[in-house]
């Protein structure tokens, strides 16, 4: 349910171009695992704050206004989403492949996530409803996110565009998620589900935030063909 400094994949792969719109970029070799790991953790804090100039918004927080995380068990709908804790994310490996115009990259970050939501329908097959605050935190999580480039040209002028992308993550030490005002008619069911949810904050995490997780990593991949476009333009 939390997201993903995907800020990294955006700060990586700036690392490789020559751009005078972001002198503070550090540029490597395509090869260079270590350069590009170096310059991502300076330019963090830059980014974060976003780049108007590039069309590029603030990463930190990271805001979603909807989206819809049902399954065929579960309606949840999340709203009014705000993640902090991207510019402390961690480049744990970097490595790109030009001759596939492949990019790999595995990050830790410890993102906060709060948001509003409305849930009803089956968690862990025991009943669930609800609506209100949502509260998130995950202090370790690891994401593995695969990238596929291609080249675009307009107005005589070549630039790098994200083609696909691909993510998974794991969670690393124990998260928490609290669902507030759970059964509000109710408050044994809701006593009991959330000591469940306390107990399983991970579980519930891998179980229903993998819709949240792909909408972040959605707007970052935006930000990044923001900047490729408009740092060459």
């Amino acid at each position: 349910m939390c997201s993903k400094g995907f800020i990294l994949v955006f700060l990586a792969y700036i690392s490789l171009v020559t751009s005078n719109s972001a002198p503070f970029i550090t540029k490597c070799k395509w090869d260079d695992s270590k350069c590009i790991k170096d310059s991502s953790i300076k330019a963090i804090p830059r980014f974060a704050d976003g780049i108007p100039d590039l069309n590029v918004e603030t990463i930190d927080p990271l805001i979603l206004k909807y989206v819809d995380a049902s399954s065929s068990n579960l309606k949840l709908i999340v709203t009014d989403i705000v993640v902090t804790g991207l510019k402390n994310c961690e480049p744990k490996k970097i490595q790109r492949d030009i001759a596939k115009s492949k990019l790999t990259l595995k990050i830790q970050c410890s993102p906060d996530l709060n948001g509003k939501y409305d849930m009803k329908g089956q968690l862990f097959v025991l009943p669930i409803e609800g609506n209100g605050d949502l509260i998130v935190k995950a202090p370790k999580l690891v994401i593995n996110v695969d990238i596929d480039l291609t080249d675009k040209t307009k107005d005589g002028k070549k630039y790098w565009h994200v083609k696909s992308w691909r993510h998974t993550f794991e969670l690393k030490d124990k998260s928490t998620v609290k669902f507030e005002n759970l059964f509000p008619n109710n408050e044994f069911l809701r006593k009991s589900t959330n000591e469940l949810i306390a107990q399983n904050g991970n579980g519930v995490i891998t179980e229903i935030g993998q819709p949240v997780i792909k909408a972040l990593v959605g707007k970052v991949i935006e930000n990044i063909n923001h900047f490729f476009f408009r740092s060459t333009n």
